[in-house]
């Protein structure tokens, strides 16, 4: 996983701050210690985060680790296909 200690932290207090009892889910080519570069991709399983709220994770989360880009999925469960390999090949935070 090529994520630091400090972002995987910074990463679910803002999470938790939003919902407690979040799961947090890396996938991506962030997974891959062997890959270079590469955006963070977050899979958020809750039922308790809004659009707006998404906005302002992500907001939150470009501000404490730079010039990063972010993509978020919130599903509250996994039941899309992509959701779905997302969990199957992703790393829980």
């Amino acid at each position: 996983m090529r994520l630091s200690e400090g972002e995987v932290s910074l990463i679910k207090k803002t999470i938790y701050s939003f919902d407690p009892s979040a799961r947090v889910i890396l996938f991506g080519s962030r997974t891959d210690d062997s890959q270079k570069g590469g955006d963070i991709d977050l899979f958020i399983i809750s039922n308790k985060i809004s659009g707006i709220e998404k906005r302002n994770i992500r907001i939150a989360l470009e501000d404490n680790l730079g010039e990063q880009k972010i993509d978020i999925l919130i599903e509250p469960e996994p039941k899309t296909p992509f959701a779905r390999i997302a969990m199957r090949e992703g790393i829980e935070l």
